[in-house]
Formats: structure tokens, sequence, C-alpha cells
């Protein structure tokens, strides 16, 4: 399938009726989708994408031109992950081993008639399994598995993660066998059941609906004692999942990834790592795609990219999202790492950031209409990811998540964050001993400020957060509001709470010697760029400057110019 053509600009943005409607695992009303991992996956999403592009011939001319301070990027082909639909209804797939790993073909094969032994898995749930034979897998040998809830087997390890189900999970997973890696809700309905002999075993998932979902999935994975694996699916396997993966991985990105069409696998070959396909319900965008596209026109100068769509690009539930790509600071709670050379650049890009669709943006840049937030306040959102937010603390003997919330990478619902950009709320006790939210999304916190390196920890006061909360929905993962009323136990943290966990912040915090320069890039989808997306991007570039200055109290300042 081709993908469709696409111009792509650095700044993501979701619309009112779109957030509404979607959910999310922690949080109602949650939009923002950015994930720890969210770098890591995306490259192996490329690299899926891009050698398919290399086996189908699909190559296009660099399309890239300016328009004022907004560089325009026009999809060939080239920087989408096209829609690619479940088609494996009623069909069996035969793994068998090589001296190097696994060959893959399509084959004829029903269901194991006989479910075995039921097991007791609640959703994002695991279950240890010993086999009746030594089962060989890509050079190890394995007396147990990790039945896992989410369509999947492990070895030495579980997985009963609820993380994105995607390219990237399989490959640097655990060693796996994926009949399907997909968001799967074993406690609203179905059964998973196994089945062990001495020559082999088979997991049977009947009649499982995906998370949220009504439908009925029934599938199937045979571990052969010779190390073969067969895949077998029913009919009743839906066609609509949003996110998911098939195939085998020998974990930890070992030996890379060959892409496999599995609707017409015919004796396809690995060299050691993971035959695999991913499936998605719409399309999504190639973020290194993009970037490399940009670098091709344009110098390696800046520190993230801003990128708005003329559709939509990012997966139902989510508004926009943020891509740590490196980090070299010290005492954030974030590992350093560098994947700039993946995106194209030579070590100055740090943070990729999708706006998604301008259409999704009012007119209005400080209308709230997205929750608590703005078009300027989700921008601030996203950029803010490139630090924030991963602070634990130290109390007594343990280190403590409590500050954090949704994903790890947001603040608590219920910790004052004083209406931080990154969530959490603007806290105030009451003269009872209660608590209420009385603002959010308003501004970057002086903790904030820290961990971003504009102050020193000598400046940041102590703040608090509510233990056991009651009185309203405890889930620390809900997004902000205002004029919700609580009681709970409040807890002090220090600053010297924070550097005890996270160790002291390197470089340390001072005034922004220099501004953060950004670059915002507009991606056109489907045909030539639209004059009015471009001039509402224009006019959130020309606002933000001044936005975030206010919101770092002018600690900071970002330089959003192209040239």
């Amino acid at each position: 399938m081709r993908p469709p053509f696409v111009s792509l600009v650095f700044i993501a943005i979701l619309s009112s009726s779109e957030l509404l409607a979607a959910s999310v695992r922690s949080g109602a009303g949650a939009w923002c989708g950015s994930s720890p991992d969210g770098a890591r996956d995306s490259v192996w999403a490329h690299q899926e994408q891009r050698e398919r592009r290399e086996v189908t011939a699909r190559t296009g001319r660099a399309a890239s031109f300016d328009v004022g301070q907004i560089a325009v990027l026009r999809d060939e082909g080239d920087l989408a992950l096209p829609r690619n639909t479940m088609d494996l209804q009623g069909t069996a797939l035969r793994f068998s081993p090589t001296r190097e790993g696994y060959s893959v073909s399509r084959i004829e094969l029903p269901l194991e008639a006989d479910a075995g032994t039921r097991l007791d898995l609640g959703d994002d749930d695991s279950a240890r399994v010993t086999l009746g034979f030594r089962f060989p897998f890509y050079g190890e040998g394995y007396t147990e598995m990790f039945v896992n809830s989410d369509g999947n087997v492990t070895f030495g390890q579980k997985d009963d993660a609820s993380t994105a189900r995607n390219m990237g999970r399989l490959v640097n997973g655990p060693p796996r066998a994926a009949p399907v890696l997909t968001d799967l809700d074993t406690a609203a309905g179905g059964t998973v059941s196994v089945l062990v002999l001495r020559d082999h075993a088979a997991v049977t998932w009947r009649a499982v609906p995906l998370y949220g979902r009504l439908d009925r999935n029934t599938f199937q994975v045979v571990l052969w004692a010779d190390g073969r694996l067969d895949f077998t699916y029913d009919q009743a396997l839906s066609a609509a999942i949003e996110e998911g993966v098939v195939g085998v991985a020998p974990g930890g990105a070992e030996g890379g990834l060959t892409p496999v069409d599995f609707s017409t696998a015919a004796a396809v070959s690995g060299a050691g790592g993971a035959l695999a396909e991913s499936f998605r319900s719409q399309n999504d965008i190639d973020a290194v795609a993009v970037a490399r596209k940009f670098y091709a026109t344009h110098g390696d100068e800046y520190s993230q990219l801003v990128v708005y769509t003329s559709q939509t690009l990012v997966p139902s539930g989510t508004f926009a999202y943020s891509l740590l790509v490196k980090n070299a600071d010290a005492g954030i709670g974030r590992d350093r790492q560098d994947r700039s050379a993946d995106f194209g650049s030579t070590g100055r890009l740090e943070s990729f950031v999708l706006m998604d669709s301008i259409t999704k943006y009012p007119d209005d840049l400080v209308m709230r209409f997205l929750g608590e937030d703005s078009a300027l306040s989700v921008l601030a959102h996203e950029v803010g990811h490139r630090w924030l937010a991963s602070a634990l603390f130290r109390e007594g003997s343990t280190t403590s998540r409590e500050l954090l919330g949704r994903d790890q990478v947001h603040w608590s619902f219920f910790m004052d964050s004083d209406g931080s950009f990154l969530e959490g709320n603007d806290i105030q006790r009451q003269p009872d001993g209660t608590f209420r939210t009385t603002g959010a999304s308003l501004r970057y916190s002086h903790l904030d400020q820290y961990l971003m390196g504009m102050r020193d920890v000598s400046e940041v006061e102590s703040l608090f957060f509510v233990r056991n909360p009651r009185g309203t929905h405890a889930d620390p993962g809900r997004t902000p509001q205002t004029g919700v009323a609580f009681s709970g136990t409040g807890e002090e943290v220090t600053m010297g709470d924070v550097v005890a966990a996270l160790g002291s912040r390197n470089p340390p915090g001072a005034l922004w010697a220099a501004p953060l320069r950004q670059a915002f890039i507009y991606v056109a989808v489907g045909g030539a760029p639209d004059p009015q997306a471009l001039e509402k991007i224009e006019r959130i570039r020309a606002a933000w400057p001044a936005f975030f200055a206010q919101a770092v109290e002018g600690r900071g300042s970002v330089d959003p110019r192209l040239n």
C-alpha cells in the first residue's frame, strides 16, 4: 500500500472534539502521548518502513522549502507510516529454526482442539508456565515460558507492561513469540488457556476483546520441542487493531529486524534477529524520516524540531507528543542517551515535538479548549518534555515516585506543581485541613525550572503532594482540573529529598546563556500546503517566545527562527 502524500510542519495539536472522544488507561481525558521509549520506538518503526520502501522501490526526491520562518516538507510516500490493518484472519504462520534464527511461511493449519488449562489472567497480566520439554529459541533453551495477557509469550522474564504494543517493544524486550502483541483485556471477557504435552505446548486466546472494545479475538501459539512455532488465527480476529505487532524476536535488539508481510510470507528468513510485521488502523508519522528530510536542506542548528501537520497523524486518544532524542543532563531523572544520529543530527537535536494537525487548534491561541490547555500551553507541555517530568525523591531509605502521574513522565494530579504545564495542579490547603485545586497549566514551576537548568537548587522552595487522597478519584494520572476538593495527608518534599534521589543536576542550574533554538516545520498531506494553515502556524511561532519567557519568569528564552 502506498503511503499517503504528506507534508509536515513541526508542531502538533489536537481538536477538542477528538480529545473528548478519547480515553486512555490512566486518567480520563489524558491527551499527551509522550513516553520514555518514544524515540527508540520511532527508530524501529522507521527502520521497518524504510526497508519496506526499499523492497518495493518506493522512493522520492526531496521536496522541502521554506515559507518565511516555517520549513515545509511535502510527503512523497516517505514521511508517513501507512495504515496496515490486520489481515491474518483464518490463516496460520509456521516459524522454522534456521542456523541463524528463523524462517517463516504462511500455511493452512487448524487451531489446537484441546484448549488445556485456563489461566487466571487479568488485564496487563502474566503467568509463569513450566514446559514439558526444553524449548530451543534463538540459540537458547527454555524450560518455562511466561504467558502474557496481551497476546504473546516471553522467555526469561514476563512482560505485563501497559506501554505501547509496537515494533520497538517487540525488538527491545525479552525473547518473545507474539501471535498478536496488542492491547487485549482478558479481564473483560474470553479466556487464555495452556496445554502442555511432552512434545509441544499450546497457548490459546479465545474470544478475548481488545481494551475498551466488544470484539472477540481468537488465536493460538504452539511451541514444538524441535523449536518450531505455529501461530494460528481464527476468523474471529479483529481487523480494527489500533496498534499491534506479530512476530518473533531474540530480545534486547539482538540481530536487528527483518520486516515481513505475513499475508504472503514464503520461507522468509532473518539474520538472527526479529521477524515481524506491525499493524495499525490509521496512518501515523515517521518522525525519523521527517527529521532526516528536514536536515537534507537545513543545517543542524536546532535543539528541537516542532512539527505541525495538515491532517491527523497521531494514534487514537492522543493529541500531541514529544520524543526525547538526546539527554546529556544528569540529575533530572532521565537516563543519558543519544539517538540524534538516527534522526539525522550530529548531536544537536534533543527532542522532536509532534503537535499534529494544525486544524485541531483554535484561532484564539490562549483560549482553553483542551481541558485546561490552550494552543500555546499544549506547545509548552510538549517542549517541556525535553526535561520533564521524571523527578523522584528520597523518603527515609526508599526512593519514591509519588510525585509522578501518567506514564511516569507527568506530574501527579495530587502534586502541588504550582499549575505546571506538565500537569499536576496548583493545590491550596483549606482551613479545615482539606485541599482544593485552584489552577492548572499556568507556568513552568520553580522545580520545572530547576530541572530545565534555569535555577540553582537553593532557589527552589519545598513542595508537597497529597498522599492517600479521599473524596475524589485517586488516580494520580488524572488530567489537571481546577476546583476539585479532596482530603488526604499533605507530605512535604524538600529539594534535598529530590537531589538525594536524582543526584545533583549536571550541568548545574543557572540562567540559560543562549536561547533554545527551535525549527517549526509543517508537513503537508495530500497536496500543496494550505496558506491558512501556514498563517496559523506562523501566529503560534511568533507568539511563542513571549509566552515562553513569561512562563519561565525570564530565566530562559527560545529562538524559533530558521534563519
